[in-house]
């Protein structure tokens, strides 16, 4: 494998290293009962599968005690209807580093925002595969996986624990282990902690994540429009103790749309097709071919504003209506499955419990519960 090089790049900032100050996070309280924790992350699944989330923020974060996450997963194995929406219909991020959860549900903006973004990346990259040579090989190899899992060694847990992640889109080669390409699309919450995120992806896979995009798409002031555009990657850079790896924002909150929803001057974002698997792999298939890859700010700004526009439209759009006299007809309700087991009935029981206290809006329990970032 070829070592890691450093590449000249402007504006770069260097994230500092990790300290503990980085990780204001509260432990649950100790005088709570075993898998509290767990059962507040579990009550909120059922929560988001029976439609009474809606109103809550997309950003949702649980700080697990020793067993959680273990017992998370065992409760979801027990439960086969849940564990399917769950992986299927919710995202959600588990930082083994601090024993942290967070249940991601993002906007429908969000969402067409980055679906336009992936699309234009992935145009081009389909230009590509119509040529020649080694670089249409390569291209060929690298498809989008939008929310694909990943799981990452984390570095300050046992050893052998994984972390895992659900980023906005990704981009990956097919035979390479990680996704070469990140996209976070941030919100008021997600925003303070996408510097981490991004940290995260890029340190934790060994440099094997090449480029971590975020969007902040949030508005600001009232009536503001601004979007910004921020990109990590990493750099080694050689201290008195040895080489370090680290984390640098080459890109830092730039902004592609200004107050009034206009394109600025802004370059857009760039990519190259070495980004899109770890070096030494690019090294073995395209060598020191290059290419770049570009999502201008006109681009940007008009994504942005079509997946404002269609959601605004909601409600408003052409559909068809059945014809008079028409009936609708359902297959019957599957009975639900008798249970057998007195521990499943006692967790069922809590999770009923849990369920219409979070329901009756007890803002007491929530605190203690469920602590959504600010």
């Amino acid at each position: 494998m070829p070592t890691l090089q450093t590449r000249p790049v402007s504006h770069q900032h260097a994230t500092p290293p990790s300290n503990s100050a980085d990780h204001p996070l509260t432990p649950p309280p100790t005088d709570e009962k075993p898998f509290s924790q767990a059962q507040r992350v579990i009550t909120l699944f059922k929560a988001i599968q029976a439609g009474r989330h809606t109103k809550q923020d997309p950003w949702t974060e649980f700080q697990l005690a020793p067993g959680d996450y273990d017992e998370i997963e065992r409760r979801l194995g027990r439960d086969e209807a849940l564990s399917g929406y769950v992986k299927d219909k919710i995202q959600y991020d588990y930082n083994a580093n601090v024993n942290q959860l967070i249940v991601r549900m993002p906007t429908a903006i969000h969402e067409l925002f980055v679906a336009r973004v992936e699309d234009a990346i992935f145009s081009q990259l389909k230009s590509i595969r119509e040529g020649a040579g080694a670089a249409a090989a390569f291209a060929q190899k690298v498809e989008p996986a939008r929310s694909t899992e990943i799981y990452l060694l984390a570095d300050d847990a046992l050893p052998g624990t994984k972390s895992k992640y659900e980023p906005d889109a990704s981009f990956w080669h097919s035979d390479a282990e990680y996704p070469g390409v990140i996209f976070e699309i941030a919100y008021s919450q997600k925003k303070k902690k996408l510097g981490r995120l991004a940290e995260d992806y890029l340190l934790d896979s060994d440099a094997n994540v090449q480029a971590v995009v975020g969007f902040d798409i949030e508005y600001g002031k009232k009536g503001s429009r601004k979007a910004t555009l921020s990109v990590w990657r990493t750099h080694v850079f050689n201290t008195t103790s040895g080489n370090e790896l680290r984390v640098v924002q080459e890109a830092v909150d730039e902004t592609f749309r200004d107050d009034d929803g206009s394109p600025t001057n802004h370059p857009g974002l760039r990519l190259h097709l070495s980004d899109f698997a770890h070096k030494g792999l690019v090294q073995d298939e395209i060598g020191d071919y290059n290419q770049e890859l570009i999502v201008s700010t006109e681009q940007l700004c008009r994504f942005l504003t079509a997946a404002e526009v269609k959601v605004r439209q909601r409600g408003s759009l052409s559909k068809d209506s059945l014809a008079p006299g028409i009936k609708k007809r359902k297959r019957s309700q599957t009975p639900p499955e008798e249970i057998t087991s007195g521990d499943e009935a006692r967790y069922v029981e809590q999770e009923e419990r849990a369920a219409k206290r979070m329901a009756d809006d007890d803002s007491d329990y929530e605190s203690t519960l469920i602590r959504n970032i600010s």
